[in-house]
């Protein structure tokens, strides 16, 4: 085992100190603390924590600690790294685990013009119900660990210096991992979690036969006929306390990874965690691993830092961290490479262990306060999950790859998706007559991958290159071509060698139909059809021809235009093995608001119970009222469309409900000229005769403000408007009741008050 460098070396590094820490991590000077304690409010913890990250260690190599309100580091004694190893997935690709959550990676990536990444964060928001969240480790066999997991922040894969010794360099890899594993106490007197940086020279030795060694120091890990070479140092880890992982709901709880090469050629990497109340820890290591400059070879790793893996998984060895049922959160990675553009998603994972959860496509990617990737993950099942996805569900209702929803009510088959020569995902859609004619849903899904063609007939009978196939739930099928075949109950998954997946939900409810959903891997090409963009924008839909269509289009255009120039006729296609529907368009359109007042009302009232994002109101509306209840289920944390393609409804169809113009703001900011940062508090006054059942309040800066980061509810911002959201707890306002909630942001100058409040869309006095 190797051991951090000797005293004397760190305490020679230790001498220039500040200049060299300022240099390596974009350091400011050192903060000494104020000795008037402030009070651990949320905003001034996070105040602290945005302070102590910026702050000088001691030295390059060891562990240090901190604690509100000093923003200065201490060093402290470094324990044992853990005897299990944070594996590596051996092929970096996306993991598509059918049931039980899809398990997917997930990796934000720089812009491809940006310069190489410095440092990345790792946050969590809007944590729904967190005190019942509850998380174990699984392992691939043995006990389960209970109450463990562990938060990972990964590099992609490196070409580095050190694998100049490996038998065979140009497969060999670098990889970094900064981690902070997590476990209840099981040694007295041992500090049960630990924060350290875990290094690995992968596929080292691709023939194991070879008997070549590792480098000195460095622990043989064999992975199915491969030899990866792990660095596992002993007194390497920062020591800290068990941590629940309901903390990850509070607004100051992150995990912050640094890497940079000062003077010549030293390379000093750091993790720091923030446990969201009043510690920090960091632990920092240099010249472990060292980057190759220059371009990378064809479908080799590129030589810098250009993508980060962040999530919670399993307590190493390939475990999975399984949540309880209830768990809903969004992860937030943010990035520094030089650019203010925002970073892209891919599915692809490189760390061995994973959770059950699913995740929901990405939604907006701000830039400010800097460029990140924020992802929905939960247990409940999700059709649009992936970084290129799109769906078909309900009644029916299109949400294309770049962002356009809108309802397509025709019947017969039509072709959703279609990626060059290879790929292409139909449906079948039977009309809701007699009680719903002008309604359509999907009943079947024909699927071609390669030379491969599949169907699933009325959501249960499996077609496979025109053979009835029996699949049993639980179990796979591989064919000859490299497409998997997935069944669990209701859902049939198929995932070809490209990483294009489709997944085929039957829904027995009211009125049976099917929910569809796609994920494309990062190499499939444009897609066309009814889930498909002109050039990629979502404010316009494009017919077979080529011609644009802004969104949204009306009723003769989506039917008499696009809707039938993507039909197929019976005789071509992939559906031709399943029952036969009716072919034809609406004769009007149908929304929520064509529904009878006795239906809607029931309906109207049901989706407000589930708290959605706004949008999917009148749809879930539309669906509960024709399908059934459970129709609702897959808009429960559907992140929002970029574009509503639909027509605006005759009138508004208002959620949540109450406060409706009776409403009072009492608005305060504390601003810190030195940072040009402040501290906003808002409170919301019900002051009409009737309850707010959840609410939605938007105001306007007007001088640039930006907001940060916030507590007590979900904010956000776009450009000058900031759109502020109650969280579980703070949703209902009784007639002269008050909530409060607040966030850090940064200022120009001057920083005057917001102007235009509004909640849940009436005007608020202030």
């Amino acid at each position: 085992m190797l051991r951090l460098l000797p005293r004397k070396r760190r305490a020679q590094l230790g001498l220039v100190g500040a200049t060299i820490a300022a240099v390596l991590l974009t350091m400011g000077v050192v903060h000494a603390g104020s000795e008037a304690e402030q009070p651990a409010t949320q905003e001034n913890l996070l105040a602290w924590h945005a302070q102590i990250v910026e702050a000088p260690r001691p030295s390059l190599d060891g562990c240090f600690d901190a604690t509100y309100p000093k923003v200065v580091w201490r060093e402290t004694a470094c324990v044992d790294q853990p005897a299990i190893p944070m594996s590596p997935n051996r092929v970096p690709a996306a993991r598509r685990d059918i049931g039980g959550g899809t398990g997917m990676g997930i990796v934000t990536e720089r812009p491809a013009d940006a310069g190489d990444i410095t440092r990345a964060t790792g946050t969590f928001e809007d944590v729904k119900d967190k005190d019942l969240l509850t998380v174990n480790s699984s392992p691939t066999s043995g006990p389960v660990m209970a109450n463990s997991y562990t938060l990972q922040l990964n590099t992609n894969r490196l070409k580095v210096r050190e694998c100049a010794s490996s038998p065979t360099p140009a497969l060999c890899e670098g990889w970094k991992q900064f981690i902070f594993a997590n476990t209840p106490q099981t040694v007295p007197n041992e500090p049960p979690s630990r924060l350290y940086i875990d290094y690995w020279l992968l596929a080292y030795n691709p023939d194991a036969s070879q008997g070549k060694p590792c480098p000195n120091d460095w622990t043989e890990v064999p992975d199915d006929g491969e030899v990866h070479c792990w660095l596992r140092r002993e007194r390497a880890a920062g020591p800290l306390p068990y941590v629940p992982i309901r903390n990850i709901a509070l607004p100051g709880f992150k995990l912050e990874a640094q890497t940079q090469t000062i003077g010549a050629d030293t390379v000093v990497d750091v993790v720091t965690f923030n446990d969201g109340n009043q510690n920090a820890a960091s632990t920092s290591s240099s010249d472990v691993l060292h980057v190759v400059p220059g371009e990378p070879l064809p479908d080799q790793a590129g030589p810098g830092w250009t993508q980060v893996e962040f999530n919670v998984f399993g307590f190493g060895n390939g475990s999975t961290a399984v949540f309880n049922k209830e768990a809903d959160f969004n992860l937030r990675t943010t990035i520094v490479d030089g650019s203010p553009k925002a970073p892209e998603c891919k599915d692809v994972g490189y760390s061995k262990e994973r959770n059950n959860l699913n995740f929901a496509k990405p939604s907006a990617t701000p830039t400010s306060p800097a460029p990140a990737l924020i992802i929905n993950q939960a247990a409940k099942n999700r059709e649009l999950a992936g970084c290129r996805a799109a769906v078909a569900v309900g009644d029916t209702h299109q949400y294309t790859f770049a962002g356009t929803y809108y309802d397509f009510q025709a019947t017969g088959d039509f072709v959703e998706a279609r990626a060059g020569t290879t790929f292409e995902v139909q449906t079948r859609k039977k009309s809701g007559a007699p009680t719903w004619p002008n309604a359509s849903m999907n009943q079947s899904v024909g699927v071609r991958m390669g030379n491969t063609r599949l169907a699933v007939c009325a959501g249960t009978r499996l077609v496979v290159n025109g053979v009835d196939t029996n699949l049993p739930s639980g179990e796979s099928l591989l064919l000859s071509t490299g497409v998997a075949i997935d069944r669990v109950g209701n859902v049939y998954t198929f995932r070809d060698p490209s990483g294009n997946l489709v997944r085929s939900t039957a829904i027995a409810g009211t009125v049976p139909y099917v929910n569809l959903g796609i994920s494309l891997g990062s190499e499939t090409p444009a897609v066309r059809g009814l889930l498909g963009n002109h050039n990629g924008d979502p404010h316009f839909l494009e017919a077979s021809n080529g011609d644009p269509l802004r969104v949204p289009p009306s009723f003769a255009d989506l039917y008499g235009v696009f809707g039938n120039s993507w039909r197929v006729s019976h005789t071509t296609s992939l559906l031709r093995f399943c029952e036969a529907v009716g072919v034809g368009n609406p004769a009007e359109s149908f929304y929520s608001h064509s529904l009878p007042a006795n239906v809607l009302q029931p309906a109207k009232e049901y989706c407000v119970t589930l708290r959605l994002e706004p949008m999917w109101n009148v749809s879930c509306e539309l669906d509960v009222a024709v399908l059934g209840r459970q129709a609702a289920d897959i808009f429960v944390g559907l992140p929002k469309a970029a574009v509503d393609g639909n027509p605006a409804p005759p009138s508004p169809s208002p959620s949540p409900t109450g406060g409706n113009g009776a409403c009072r703001i009492a608005y305060t900011a504390n601003s810190n000229a030195a940072s040009a940062s402040f501290t906003g508090n808002v409170t919301i006054t019900n002051t009409s005769n009737t309850p707010v059942n959840g609410w939605t309040l938007t105001f306007s800066f007007t001088n640039g403000q930006r907001i940060t980061s916030s507590w007590n509810a979900n904010v956000t911002q776009s450009n000058a408007l900031v759109t502020a959201r109650n969280l579980s707890h703070n949703g209902t306002l009784a007639p002269g009741a008050s909530t409060s909630f607040g966030f850090l942001g940064n200022s120009g100058i001057s920083n005057p008050p917001p102007v235009g409040w509004t909640l849940n869309g009436s005007p608020c006095t202030t």
